[in-house]
C-alpha cells in the first residue's frame, strides 16, 4: 500500500531527529512531497530537540525520529516533552508520511514495538512488597525479617525488580516509584502499609 499523500496543503509539522542526522534531507523531501510545511530540529539529543520544537512551534505537532534501541526511559521522556509521533529511523520510508498524516489529524502515533517497550514491566507481588519496604528505608535484613524470608531471597527479588525498572540502586528505584508521572506508586506503596501493620 502506498503512503498517503496530502494534496494542496501546507500543514505544518516539526521533526526532531535523535537518530542519524544524515537522514535530514530525505525526511524533508518526503514530507514536502506529501504537502507538509516542514521544520527540522536535529541539534542535541532527541528529547532536547522535541522540547525546543514545542517552544518554537507550539501549534505544530512534532514527530520524533529515534534510533533503534532507544531506551524505554528516553522514549517516555520524548512523549512527555511533547512529541505527537515517534518514528524509528529504520522505518522512515514506510512510516514517516503516514505518521505525519495521523498526527495532523490529532492522533498520537507510536510503533507497536515501542508500545510494548513503553509499557511498564509487571512486577510480581513479592517484588512489590520488597520495593514498598525499600521506599520506607528498610535494609535487606529488615525486609527479610518483616516478610519472613531469607535475606538472599530479598536480594534476588531486588535484582529482578531493578532489571525490570531499569534502575541501578535503591535510591534510584525509590525515586522512580515515588515519581508522580512515571512511578509505580499506586501499585507498590499501599503494600508497605499492610506489611508494616502486620509486623507491628
Amino acid at each position: 500500500m502506498s503512503a498517503p499523500v496530502l494534496k494542496h496543503t501546507t500543514a505544518p509539522v516539526v521533526v526532531a531527529i535523535g537518530a542519524d542526522q544524515r537522514a535530514e534531507g530525505h525526511i524533508r523531501e518526503a514530507l514536502e512531497a506529501a504537502g507538509f510545511a516542514v521544520e527540522i530540529l536535529s541539534r542535541g539529543d532527541v528529547v532536547d530537540a522535541v522540547e525546543r520544537a514545542r517552544r518554537a512551534s507550539a501549534q505544530a505537532p512534532v514527530i520524533a525520529v529515534v534510533a533503534v534501541g532507544t531506551s524505554r526511559a528516553d522514549l517516555r521522556r520524548v512523549l512527555r516533552a511533547g512529541a505527537s509521533g515517534i518514528v524509528i529511523d529504520g522505518q522512515l520510508d514506510e512510516a514517516l508520511v503516514p505518521t505525519a498524516c495521523a498526527i495532523i489529524a490529532g492522533q498520537l502515533v507510536v510503533p507497536p514495538a515501542l508500545v510494548r517497550q513503553l509499557a511498564p514491566r509487571a512486577l510480581s507481588f513479592r517484588e512489590k512488597q520488597i520495593l514498598a519496604l525499600v521506599v520506607r528505608g528498610y535494609t535487606n535484613r529488615q525486609i527479610a525479617d518483616t516478610l519472613f524470608v531469607a535475606e538472599s531471597t530479598v536480594k534476588t527479588h531486588l535484582s529482578s525488580a531493578f532489571h525490570k525498572l531499569e534502575t541501578r540502586s535503591r535510591a534510584e528505584t525509590a525515586a522512580l516509584i515515588l515519581d508522580p508521572v512515571d512511578g509505580y506508586g499506586l501499585g507498590v506503596l499501599p503494600i508497605a502499609e499492610s506489611e508494616t501493620e502486620q509486623a507491628a
